[in-house]
């Protein structure tokens, strides 16, 4: 049984958020919408409290599955969803996946994608046997590429359409995360 807790500090937890927390999932994105939308097509006008809750039951059976693994970070101060991390495209005959996140915007500028990247890379290496860890962003991204940069992930190039947003190929830069790299 892998953990539902991965990082606790004095004002942050990193866990798996539970059905009933959608109104927070929902909270989260809908104060961040500019931001995350700029990046990411899920994320539009459109997103509702149920697909908070669909994509947490989602989380649920991905994660029993060994498919996907999603947290997300709480304030503890506040009792809000202050961001999330996943990892998903896992291969396990070549124990490789990728990560994802994004931090509410008014909590922006203090390092905790970075602190979450860690701790999910931690998990990835220790619990699940993972040997490499992806992180893609696209190659105007540059806050996701300063977060992969912080966490000791090294950049291995720009991948010509890399990534699919809203249609449209991306050029995306690639990083890796090998256990070594965790200091």
């Amino acid at each position: 049984m892998t953990s539902r807790l991965i990082y606790q500090d004095e004002s942050m937890e990193i866990r798996v958020p539970t059905e009933l927390e959608a109104p927070l999932h929902f909270d989260a994105i809908q104060s961040s919408m500019a931001d995350i939308s700029a990046w990411e097509s899920w994320c539009s006008t459109g997103y509702s409290l149920e697909d908070s809750r669909t994509y947490l039951i989602d989380s649920y059976v991905k994660r029993q599955r060994g498919q996907e693994y999603r947290f997300c970070l709480f304030d503890l101060a506040s009792g809000k969803i202050i961001g999330s991390i996943a990892l998903n495209r896992i291969v396990p005959e070549y124990k490789t996946a990728n990560i994802g996140y994004w931090i509410r915007s008014d909590f922006t500028g203090r390092s905790l994608a970075v602190t979450a990247v860690k701790a999910i890379a931690r998990f990835a290496f220790n619990e699940l046997g993972m040997t490499r860890l992806e992180i893609v962003a696209m190659e105007k991204n540059h806050r996701s590429c300063r977060v992969a940069e912080k966490s000791g992930a090294v950049k291995e190039g720009l991948h010509r359409n890399g990534l699919y947003f809203h249609g449209q190929p991306s050029n995306a830069w690639i990083y890796s995360l090998i256990p070594g790299d965790l200091t």
